[in-house]
């Protein structure tokens, strides 16, 4: 109680009724079951156990087929149902009082749960805000680069639309999936996305995506010249404009993923999580492949057009260098202010 009237959050870990009421009031309660192990068993003592359940379940078994011909219908169903309820107390875990009034229970009698429930719960609200940032910065580069087609009249095909879902869709579903580290760190998270950090690397990250838009919307414009009238319901056709928008839009969407991803110390880094990575490295590739024309079929299938030599250059180096900036303006916004600071205890 005085804790949480200096405004901390409480853990309280216990294992009998006397405990229930500190368990319902304390923000997290954890129940440890009593005469459970303190830590969890090596590899080979889980081993061991297994193999003398499953010798058990063997032993069990023979002797039911052995006494089975000497006894009544009625006595082999009253045979069968002792033996299998000495199995299921042998395998079930036994919860005690304290598990009723507990959101979360551990197996074991060691408080070091404790650790395990934050670090899973860093990770899960670090996941969460670096979504947040990551839908906010992506639904502004959409935004934009719909307008840009907007003006003159185009649109992205259905091909073109399917194949951004699909690229980015394995990105989004990657990047829920990162596993917290081992080691608990001393650095905590921002607690919501309204803080200093958050709200100053989307701007400054998003300032750097609309200037990269901006300019190769022009260089396009400088090779075609907008049209004079725009027809808004004609039917779909490949454009220059069109093709490198779209090119800009996929790639510009993936840095979003590569610089927001947190990683270390709360999570799994880029390179650990593999799904993620090969991901981003294949998506990264194939619009490489698109930007510089390599494989005419694959453009042409989605109504791509191949740009011209210096304009891939210039696209290409515009979204690295695009890369670099966001990456370093992050890093160092994560630097300056990216933790959350403990409150002193009075």
């Amino acid at each position: 109680t005085n804790f949480k009237s200096l405004g901390l959050v409480t853990v309280m870990c216990g294992d009998g009724t006397n405990d229930v009421g500190a368990l319902k009031h304390a923000d997290v309660g954890v129940a440890i079951i009593s005469n459970a192990p303190e830590v969890k068993p090596e590899k080979k003592e889980l081993e061991r156990k297994e193999k003398e359940k499953s010798d058990k379940k063997m032993a069990i078994l023979q002797e039911f087929r052995e006494i089975n011909q000497k006894r009544t219908l009625q006595e082999r169903q009253k045979l069968l149902e002792e033996k299998l309820k000495e199995l299921q107390e042998d395998t079930m875990v036994k919860l005690g009082d304290a598990s009723i009034a507990s959101p979360f229970t551990s197996k074991y009698s060691s408080v070091k749960c404790v650790c395990s429930i934050i670090r899973q719960g860093r990770c899960t609200l670090v996941t969460t805000l670096q979504m947040f940032k990551i839908l906010a910065l992506n639904a502004l580069i959409i935004a934009y680069c719909q307008s840009a087609l907007y003006l003159d009249g185009v649109k992205f095909s259905d091909g073109q639309a399917t194949l951004q879902g699909l690229l980015l869709a394995g990105c989004f579903l990657f990047i829920s999936r990162s596993k917290p580290l081992d080691k608990l760190s001393k650095t905590r998270p921002h607690a919501n996305i309204f803080n200093l950090y958050t709200i100053s690397t989307v701007l400054l990250q998003f300032a750097v995506h609309l200037y990269t838009i901006i300019r190769l919307v022009d260089a396009v414009h400088a090779i075609e010249p907008r049209k004079a009238s725009i027809d808004l319901d004609a039917e779909f056709s490949p454009t220059l404009l069109n093709t490198i928008v779209y090119i800009v839009s996929v790639t510009l969407q993936l840095n979003t993923f590569i610089i927001n991803y947190r990683g270390h110390p709360y999570m799994e880094s880029l390179r650990e999580n593999k799904p993620l990575c090969y991901s981003a490295i294949f998506t990264a590739v194939f619009m490489t492949i698109l930007t510089f024309g390599l494989m005419p079929d694959v453009s042409s299938e989605f109504s791509l057009l191949i740009p011209p030599d210096h304009l891939k250059q210039e696209v290409f180096t515009t979204l690295l260098l695009d890369t670099g900036l966001t990456l370093v303006f992050d890093r160092m916004l994560l630097w300056l202010c990216g933790d959350a600071k403990l409150k002193p205890i009075n």
